[in-house]
């Protein structure tokens, strides 16, 4: 019989310290957290994040009992967004760790960010976008995965190492984050073919330039991974204005030193304050516990600035 499993979450969102006002919003569910990131100025960016987390927190997909009773929208046969997800089901089906199921829930999340997306451009038009990052706890077909989406350069990474607060070993290694998500950047694109390294892509005056956003009318599919899920793993969501700041070690430092995912992330916006907080700062830290631990339920209210 499977366990039962849960989320344990905290995020913040703070303005930071050269911003007039704050684009980034966030959401935090029982089974679903995200992290979007406005663009458009004016205020419209504020707006456009704004409806993507309020799309994803009131759509009933992450509260069904059954998933599949969420009512899907197809995209149009021979269109490039139905090749598009043509191929990523290919790849879905050759993981041997992913139920076939699988496929019918990555689908559902993409219909909701159209959603958003939909919303976002009947009420803004074309002037405004937003990037989101995004987990869903679910179990199907027996086995409990996370379904992790991106839209842009807002990002998801996994702890990795010991469990928290336990020093590294042998086995576990040390400590670290994997990124989870990939960009939708240009800069990312000119790594993957080379033509930038990954040090010279935070530095590059063109690596705030993303590639697909929601709400733009121009590309906004996002990259859906399924990650198995298992009691004592935490992921980070977050905005560029966490990973313009700070390092992926220290990041991986405070997610792994500091016990309450709420504690865990304001310490991070407190230190991207202090290192500049260029930017407006968003994030979510995500426990994953038995539904039978004391600390289960405990999903905190964020701090907002």
């Amino acid at each position: 019989m499977t366990v039962p499993l849960t989320i344990r979450s905290g995020g913040v969102t703070d303005r930071g310290l050269r911003r007039e006002t704050n684009e980034d919003a966030l959401i935090v569910t029982d089974t679903m957290c995200a992290v979007a990131d406005g663009m458009g100025g004016h205020e419209a960016g504020e707006v456009a994040s704004a409806l993507c987390v309020s799309t994803l927190g009131g759509s009933d997909l992450f509260s069904l009992d059954d998933f599949r009773d969420y009512a899907i929208v197809e995209p149009a046969p021979g269109s490039d967004v139905a090749r598009f997800r043509a191929t990523i089901d290919r790849q879905l089906k050759l993981d041997p760790d992913v139920p076939n199921e699988a496929l019918e829930a990555v689908h559902r999340v993409r219909s909701v960010l159209w959603e958003a997306d939909q919303a976002i451009q009947a009420q803004c038009g074309t002037r405004a976008g937003t990037t989101v990052t995004g987990a869903w706890l679910v179990e199907i077909a027996g086995t409990w995965l996370w379904l992790v989406f991106n839209v842009g350069d807002s990002r998801t990474y996994q702890l990795v190492g010991p469990p928290v607060g336990e020093p590294p070993t042998a086995e576990t290694g040390p400590v670290g984050v994997t990124q989870l998500t990939v960009d939708h950047s240009e800069v990312q694109y000119l790594v993957s073919i080379g033509q930038l390294t990954p040090a010279q892509a935070l530095v590059h005056p063109r690596r705030n330039v993303i590639t697909r956003a929601l709400g733009t009318g121009q590309i906004w599919e996002p990259d859906v991974i399924v990650v198995p899920a298992v009691p004592g793993q935490r992921l980070l969501m977050c905005s560029d204005g966490l990973t313009g700041e700070l390092s992926p070690a220290h990041i991986a430092r405070v997610l792994h030193s500091v016990p309450h995912p709420k504690e865990a992330a304001d310490v991070l916006v407190q230190a991207a304050l202090r290192t500049g907080g260029r930017d407006n700062v968003t994030l979510v830290v995500a426990d994953v516990l038995r539904a039978d631990d004391p600390h289960a339920n405990t999903t905190s209210i964020p701090r907002i600035r």
